[in-house]
């Protein structure tokens, strides 16, 4: 009966560390998929935002500054390659683009011309929609971060991660 009940006992807790190997790996994966999406979604914003700046440039000549700056970001951004190990730095340059956006966007309401534009209406209605897929693209990543985090961080699923030499994932998208 003891033997029985010590075969059960390593039964379960191989079992155990096989469902947490597994979860590690399922994290690991959900985090390179959530990466591959929101810099998938990133390029697709980035290249809505020429459409639109391209009927703004004309129009909006009090904030050609900013126009240039997000031109500038722009570029900064999709200069970084799309790899794991330039995440951090594609993240922060896109949050900085991301604030330029939100000024830009608030800029509008000064140019009733542009809100007369069938094409930059059209143009405009397809980036909020384009951003709204952002978010939740960026709201995955940051899930499946801090799963991947907790998987590495916690007892007992940490000593498979060090077995298994996993490294940190990127850090979370600042929104």
């Amino acid at each position: 009966m003891i033997f029985l009940i010590l075969i059960l006992l390593i039964l379960g807790s191989l079992g155990y560390m096989f469902k947490l190997n597994h979860d590690l790996l399922v994290n690991k994966d959900n985090i390179l998929r959530s990466m591959a999406a929101l810099d998938a979604m990133i390029i697709k914003k980035n290249l809505a935002l020429l459409d639109i700046v391209s009927f703004c440039q004309d129009t909006m000549t009090k904030d050609s500054t900013l126009i240039k700056d997000i031109l500038a970001l722009r570029h900064e951004v999709t200069e970084i390659k799309p790899k794991i190990v330039n995440a951090p730095a594609r993240y922060q340059k896109q949050a900085e683009l991301d604030k330029k956006i939100k000024l830009f966007l608030n800029a509008f309401d000064k140019y009733p011309e542009l809100g007369k534009n069938a094409g930059f209406q059209s143009n405009l209605q397809k980036f909020v929609e384009i951003e709204q897929n952002f978010q939740e693209k960026v709201d995955f990543y940051n899930i499946c971060v801090d799963k991947l985090n907790k998987s590495i961080h916690s007892f007992p699923s940490s000593i498979i991660a060090e077995m298994a030499q996993t490294k940190e994932p990127p850090p979370k998208y600042d929104k």
